[in-house]
């Protein structure tokens, strides 16, 4: 899985945002009170962007934790965190549009 950090925009409110699969999908994450990642839209080439109406939970604490580092690190090469972002993409592919999240290979 390609990831990137990238920059903020204001027409996007989040705290933080992944470009993912060479610039064909951005996610935008909020940070909830306690500090755990959750995500607040994914925009995907081809279909649109995605802004679950259903409740996402967020992600536990220790992998947000070790995403939040990354994301500062601008450091996504380990399979760990590839595989978290998967993870997580997978537990609400429901919401999330499992089409596109299958298409380019987030799932």
């Amino acid at each position: 899985m390609d990831i990137r950090r990238c920059e903020l925009m204001p027409t996007r409110p989040c705290n933080y945002g992944l470009a993912l699969q060479d610039d064909s999908v951005f996610a935008d994450f909020g940070l909830s009170e306690k500090g755990s990642l959750y995500l607040v839209r994914i925009s995907y080439d081809g279909y649109g962007c995605c802004e679950p109406k259903a409740a996402i939970t967020e992600m536990d604490d220790e992998k947000s934790k070790l995403l939040i580092s990354a994301i500062e690190r601008n450091d996504f090469q380990s399979v760990e965190i590839q595989e978290i972002v998967s993870g997580y993409f997978r537990e609400h592919k429901h919401e999330l549009w499992e089409d596109a999240l299958l298409e380019h290979k987030l799932i």
